[in-house]
């Protein structure tokens, strides 16, 4: 309960600048997500008795992201007590950010990339109906996972203006 209190203090705060804001809520999109699929990741996992390596790569994402909303949120404190000008509250991290959410959304998308390579080239599912959906599943995963990195990165990048003025 205190961390959704500390995110609407956050969203809600007039000081906090409009890439802030987006930089939260893609952290806060991506935490939720990859912490619903980690989760499926290991049930998987012991079910099956193999390993899924969405265990690794959801993990590394969510951990990457609570990094970053722990940085965001140290930064406002500096903005609200007046130590830190707005302006530059993105510059020291934003590079390491968005490289550190580029690599492990990309390793999400590689995850789901050699999923679909098995599903297509492998008969390791035995039902034919079963690979195609898992085909299909793994495809629309890779393009979303691929253009979240991208986003992401670009988002925690200050050079780069694509967002809408809220």
């Amino acid at each position: 309960i205190s961390f959704l209190l500390l995110v609407h203090v956050m969203l809600s705060s007039d000081q906090q600048s409009r890439e802030a804001k987006w930089q939260l809520r893609f952290s806060l999109v991506s935490i939720l997500i990859s912490s619903i699929f980690w989760i499926w990741a290991i049930l998987n996992t012991t079910k099956s008795k193999s390993f899924d390596l969405g265990i690794v790569s959801f993990l590394s994402v969510l951990i990457a992201h609570t990094v970053i909303l722990c940085n965001l949120r140290k930064q406002q404190h500096r903005i609200n007590d007046g130590l830190q000008q707005e302006e530059q509250s993105l510059q020291p991290s934003s590079k390491c950010a968005s490289y550190t959410i580029l690599g492990t959304h990309l390793f999400v998308t590689l995850n789901y990339f050699l999923g679909l390579c098995i599903a297509i080239g492998t008969d390791m599912i035995d039902d034919v109906e079963r690979q195609i959906r898992f085909a299909i599943y793994c495809g629309i995963a890779t393009v979303l996972w691929f253009s979240s990195a991208i986003v992401g990165c670009r988002l925690f990048n200050p050079r780069y203006e694509i967002l809408p003025q809220l």
